[in-house]
């Protein structure tokens, strides 16, 4: 019993020593915790706004990035890109009376270009692109003969399909299939004056013929103008019809001709010449006297040699003493015969603005070789050179 107790003992001051040890070894890591932390301040601080220390931002180390080099590439241009392609889809309408200071035949246009102003519309409305009187009479200028002649050769350099109708049935009936038509219609049709080209269009409600008229007065006209108003019945168009030219837009090509006038010089050959009328008169006359029946070329190189000899001081001083001077032009003893038309002026025109068709040194024309100095020949005229073979100055 005794040995029990005796074990009880030594177990109860065991466990007390290990419960003594425990307590010892919290208490030294405690206050070893209290060592390291900061002492605690209580002194009283005056309050003031803390601005937090400006810091860096962290960020992760990177490979540094270095920019690629780029090269130097050449400017863009911008493309040129064509403008689309318009289509005219109804025939415009031109008035003879807007261009009353342009010659054209015996006249100007106002007054003896109605077949000029019928084929710019027609022109227009065939090729898509705009033509007026003024361009139609420019081209049609350089080729002789009646207006029709002249209106069948433009329509044929503008590479425009035509055919002349065989009769007025023929002309109204491709009129109703879709076709326009340029008419002649003469003293018997009901038109003022006759001699008149009007443009037949197409096809009212009521089987009646369009028609634009390039005279304007036409429309204000007794028994003309309502026809103009409300199309024409066939009997009106029948009465006093001279002929036709039927032209069919379905037949153009996909790339129809375009006339464009060659430039001229920017400066005339002849700086400081300037022509009175009469002077353009008297030298329109002898043209048409000596060369009316020569190319337009031929007709210019006439005029050319004139100014030629002012200008080279070999010859007269004035236009009427060179054209009056003796045995020099044959016809001046028939200049009350002539009848100058467009083709003479503009002959004068481009003689003395360009372009050229003739050097400065050329100064003789005669149907025979005068010397034997020879340019060339344009028509039946050959021109030749100077006897003394002088040159011109061309800085003078």
């Amino acid at each position: 019993m005794t040995r029990y107790i005796k074990t009880a003992c030594l177990i109860v001051v065991v466990a007390i020593a290990l419960v003594s040890a425990v307590f010892f070894s919290y208490k030294c890591i405690r206050q070893a915790t209290a060592d390291a932390a900061p002492e605690e301040t209580t002194e009283m601080t005056e309050a003031t706004e803390t601005v937090p220390p400006e810091t860096e931002p962290t960020t992760v180390p990177t490979e540094e990035t270095i920019p690629e080099e780029t090269t130097a590439t050449e400017e863009t241009v911008p493309v040129e890109t064509e403008a689309p392609k318009v289509t005219i889809d109804a025939v415009p309408h031109y008035h003879q009376s807007e261009y009353p200071d342009i010659r054209y035949g015996n006249g100007t246009i106002a007054t003896s270009g109605s077949s000029v102003a019928a084929l710019a519309m027609v022109a227009t409305y065939m090729t898509d692109h705009v033509y007026t009187p003024a361009d139609i009479a420019d081209y049609a200028v350089q080729y002789g003969g009646s207006h029709y002649k002249r209106l069948e050769k433009v329509s044929d350099l503008m590479q425009i399909p035509w055919k002349r109708a065989l009769n007025v049935n023929e002309a109204l009936k491709a009129v109703r299939e879709g076709k326009i038509a340029i008419a002649l219609m003469g003293s018997r049709s009901v038109f003022p004056g006759g001699n008149h080209f009007i443009v037949l269009t197409g096809v009212t409600e009521d089987g009646k013929i369009w028609v634009l008229d390039p005279d304007d007065r036409d429309y204000s006209a007794w028994g003309v103008g309502e026809l103009l108003e409300n199309g024409f019945p066939d009997g009106k168009l029948i009465a006093g019809y001279e002929g036709a030219w039927i032209y069919d837009k379905t037949q153009m090509p996909e790339e129809p001709f375009i006339y464009e006038p060659e430039p001229a010089p920017e400066e005339s050959r002849y700086p400081g010449l300037e022509l009175t009328d009469a002077e353009i008169k008297l030298m329109a006359d002898l043209i048409f006297m000596e060369a009316q029946s020569e190319p337009f070329e031929g007709q210019q190189a006439v005029a050319e040699v004139i100014f030629n000899r002012l200008k080279s001081g070999n010859f007269q001083s004035s236009i009427n003493s060179i054209i009056y001077a003796k045995d020099q032009f044959a016809a001046v003893k028939n200049l009350y015969l002539a009848k100058p038309t467009d083709t003479q002026y503009k002959a004068i025109e481009r003689a003395l603005n360009g372009p050229y068709v003739l050097p400065e040194d050329v100064v003789f024309y005669a149907k025979f070789a005068v010397n034997k100095k020879i340019w060339g020949t344009i028509g039946s005229h050959i021109f030749c050179y100077s006897y003394w073979g002088f040159q011109i100055d061309p800085n003078n």
